[in-house]
């Protein structure tokens, strides 16, 4: 058992897995949402975590995860007007970053925000309501190229 810090190359969010790009440069080590101590919606590409590693006859497995900062200490959840921001692409920063440049999402990162903002904003919503409102966010943001296709 070793212990590890990497960034995270992609993260299903309805799946709850993911895969981890180790600074040890082996291979990617697998993540499952079970083993990772914090709010699911932050792991997003680019997201910085340690873990605990296990190898086994599959690959890499993480364990114990949690998200860290730059300096390698424990990141507090991304925090704009008074609410933990879906996905931790923090909403104080807007639609762009901090080059200008817009991020385009995965449809599932896309579809998974979306939820969670209506979920946020209007709890009495039906999941028939919602999954029809997704869908034409979703094909406006395709038209848009705000999603990978």
């Amino acid at each position: 058992m070793a212990s590890g810090t990497g960034t995270i190359l992609k993260f299903d969010g309805m799946r709850g897995f993911g895969f981890i790009a180790a600074d040890d440069g082996g291979e990617d080590v697998f993540l499952h949402t079970s083993v990772f101590s914090g709010d699911p919606g932050t792991l997003v590409p680019g997201a910085r975590v340690e873990f605990q590693i296990i190898a086994n006859d599959r690959g890499r497995k993480a364990f114990a995860a949690h998200l860290i900062d730059g300096d390698g200490t424990a990141a507090p959840a991304p925090v704009a007007n008074g609410h933990v921001t879906p996905s931790g692409r923090g909403a104080a920063q807007g639609a762009t970053g901090d080059d200008g440049v817009c991020d385009v999402l995965s449809r599932d990162e896309f579809t998974h925000d979306v939820t969670e903002v209506l979920l946020s904003a209007a709890p009495d919503l039906t999941g028939d309501q919602i999954v029809r409102v997704r869908a034409s966010m979703l094909e406006f943001a395709e038209k848009r190229g705000w999603v990978d296709l």
